[in-house]
């Protein structure tokens, strides 16, 4: 014998309507949620990251100490690259007196100094005279790694026997596209500009 499903109710109906909308209605919170904890710039990221545009290089000229005063010594600087937490992602250029690592002087490079102190004997060269010098970071990290286009933070900074200690530090975004711009100044750091193009 064939049995025929009972004839639904209304109130069946209307239990099951409000049951399929409660269940919308809590896989859309969920949808939210998960957005709230990886937004979208981030979500993308994960799927999407364009990594350093090929044949490209972000051009740092920095002008240090040339309107100092009395007999100047030469600056101790270093510059370089963090990422968007503040990480060091590339040593550009670290200019410690060669003949003695005088620590006293060193440790005024508070910044550098506080993560990459232990890197001085592999990335330092000599000091040099007050003047505009320039360095290239052609987008890979410390490790040999290519990293992504994306924000980092373009650091300088200078210490000197009786000058000030200085420091700029300044945001980036790196794409496919040329640009320049201008870092700002602080004490012995007269100008910081970049530009991104062809190396």
């Amino acid at each position: 014998m064939t049995h025929l499903p009972e004839p639904q109710t209304a109130a069946g109906a209307a239990d099951q309507t409000r049951r399929s909308f409660l269940i919308r209605l809590a896989a859309a919170a969920a949808a939210v949620g998960v957005a709230r904890v990886l937004p979208g710039g981030f979500a993308e990221a994960a799927t999407s990251t364009k990594t350093w545009a090929s044949g490209m290089a972000l051009d740092v000229q920095f002008t240090v100490a040339t309107q100092a005063t009395g007999r100047v010594k030469r600056p101790y600087v270093a510059v370089w690259i963090e990422d968007a937490q503040g990480k060091t992602l590339r040593n550009l250029t670290v200019w410690v007196q060669q003949s003695r690592l005088n620590p006293r002087w060193l440790a005024e490079l508070r910044r550098w100094t506080r993560e990459n102190s232990a890197l001085l004997g592999t990335v330092s060269s000599a000091t040099r005279n007050p003047g505009t010098y320039a360095v290239a970071w052609d987008g890979k990290t410390d490790k040999g790694v290519l990293a992504p286009q994306g924000d980092y933070y373009v650091c300088v900074e200078t210490a000197r026997e009786h000058g000030p200690y200085s420091l700029v530090r300044q945001k980036v975004t790196v794409g496919a596209s040329a640009f320049k711009k201008s870092l700002g100044a602080d004490g012995d750091i007269e100008a910081v500009n970049v530009s991104f193009g062809k190396a």
